[in-house]
């Protein structure tokens, strides 16, 4: 964890929020195309619909940041209750990979060699690795990729797949397939409108600090702030 973490986190309901509101800017096309300016906005979307999988099942109040780096994509933090301290807050890095219309292979093989097992990546155990399934028509042997990753040895613990279903596109499963195959179905928009408040807040490495949810309405404030995007470059490019 580095100095640029001791800045503004985000619930993955304002990344929801943000996000719906530049591709109403912008175009999904866009935003697809330029990478230079916009891949944080599908790694982010991809890790808070994670997070609010995760929230629904363990109900754990998370908070994510972009890196400003190459790794890892996005941070991540949850507080839960631990005996003899008030809080613990736990701090993950996730790493995003899609697996889109270009990708070959089967969904293990290509985990493996695109993340878990490429020399090129140092992922540490508290890693995350999260693929989502953007090829249509893909079909997904969650244990055959198990029994695939279990015959390698690498460092991240947690390894997930997510994809929507198939008629409805708010409907997501996010499959846990490392260390233990685990389905969680989430309407990610749903989710995004029940999730609690605040959806800006501030923490700072090796402080600890309760965070305070509240419900009620919270007001935008910059749908270019959360994904690390310079404002006045991207405007300035599509005349907006």
């Amino acid at each position: 964890m580095n100095n640029n973490m001791q800045n503004f986190w985000y619930s993955p309901a304002y990344v929801i929020h943000m996000q719906a509101e530049l591709t109403k800017i912008y175009g999904q096309e866009i935003i697809d195309k330029d990478t230079q300016n916009f891949r944080k906005i599908g790694e982010m979307k991809c890790a808070a619909i994670m997070l609010l999988a995760l929230h629904k099942a363990q109900g754990h109040h998370f908070y994510m940041q972009a890196s400003k780096e190459e790794f890892p994509d996005v941070y991540t933090l949850y507080q839960e209750e631990v005996p003899g301290k008030l809080l613990d807050t736990k701090w993950q890095t996730v790493e995003v990979v899609t697996y889109d219309p270009h990708s070959e292979g089967d969904i293990a093989d290509f985990i493996l060699k695109t993340k878990l097992m490429n020399p090129k990546k140092g992922y540490d155990e508290d890693t995350v690795i999260l693929c989502y399934i953007r090829k249509a028509g893909t079909y997904v042997d969650f244990n055959n990729i198990y029994e695939k990753l279990e015959k390698n040895k690498f460092k991240p613990t947690r390894v997930f797949i997510i994809g929507n279903l198939v008629g409805n596109v708010n409907m997501f499963v996010l499959t846990q397939v490392w260390p233990i195959i685990h389905h969680e179905s989430v309407d990610y928009i749903e989710r995004t409108k029940a999730y609690p408040l605040p959806y800006r807040n501030f923490f700072v490495r090796g402080t600890p600090r309760t965070i305070e949810s509240k419900t009620g309405p919270s007001l935008p404030i910059n749908p270019y702030e959360p994904f690390d995007i310079d404002e006045e470059k991207v405007k300035d490019k599509y005349k907006k």
